[in-house]
């Protein structure tokens, strides 16, 4: 799994990823490189939200009927044209083929980007701009299988898990997912929470920290923000964009029932 995470992920498949066209395991290897990956993962954040802001503004003028005469402009094309058409079509496979083979020549060797060892927020706030714009697979267990998704998290982080309620501030659980990790057994965890406003909040926890320090922190480099911090050996944080002062209160909360 490492070296596929490792290999780089071209725009075609960013493309086909932000359209919801890729299949479940293509979906999973791009997902995981876009964690390591923070400007592409943002990339495919615009994409996503550019066309969801496409389809609201032209979706009045995509229902109306097609006037008769523009249809019947293209309902016959001449042969001529059909034949310039597909041979523009083959000339473009065989000049991408061409080009994408001596580009893979020229730069094997080159073309693999160094791997960055996160810190926790980072990690946790990538995390959460991957998966937080997601609408058809934003958790990969649903909160209706709690019980099972925090068994199947624990086990594989080695450790008792628990999944704080967030009901007094606002916050349903709508589930989980396993991670990637840069640290410990290269494995976390990831809940994520949505109130009545669609707004999301993850947690974020992996193993492996060093340290025992519980000190409460903020992190806030980007669109999403995250409190985070250490204890027995792991790191938990809370990742947000909904501000700090609105996500303080949240965090605390969440920070006080998991190291009492």
């Amino acid at each position: 799994m490492t070296g596929a995470v490792d290999q780089p992920v071209t725009d075609a498949e960013l493309q086909a990823y932000a359209d919801d066209r890729l299949p479940a395991a293509d979906r999973l290897r791009v997902e995981a490189w876009l964690i390591k990956n923070p400007e592409a993962a943002a990339k495919v954040a615009a994409w996503q939200d550019q066309a969801e802001a496409l389809q609201q503004h032209f979706a009045p003028a995509l229902a109306e009927p097609v006037p008769v005469a523009m249809a019947a402009l293209f309902a016959r094309p001449k042969r001529g044209e059909i034949l310039l058409r597909q041979g523009l079509r083959i000339a473009a496979v065989l000049c991408i083929a061409v080009l994408g083979a001596g580009a893979g020549w020229w730069g094997r060797g080159y073309m693999m980007p160094p791997v960055q060892v996160a810190a926790l927020p980072q990690e946790a706030t990538r995390a959460h701009m991957v998966y937080s714009r997601e609408v058809l697979h934003p958790v990969e267990v649903t909160a209706k299988e709690e019980q099972h998704l925090v068994a199947w998290l624990s086990k594989r982080l080695g450790t008792t898990l628990r999944v704080p309620s967030l009901t007094a501030q606002g916050y349903g659980l709508v589930g989980g997912r396993l991670l990637p990790a840069s640290s410990g057994n290269h494995a976390a965890a990831q809940f994520m929470y949505e109130n009545r406003q669609g707004q999301r909040l993850t947690l974020y926890v992996r193993s492996g920290e060093t340290g025992d320090d519980t000190a409460f922190r903020f992190s806030g480099d980007g669109a999403a923000a995250a409190f985070y911090w250490i204890d027995g050996g792991f790191g938990y944080a809370l990742a947000g964009e909904a501000g700090r002062e609105a996500l303080l209160p949240v965090a605390r909360s969440v920070y006080e029932s998991l190291t009492r």
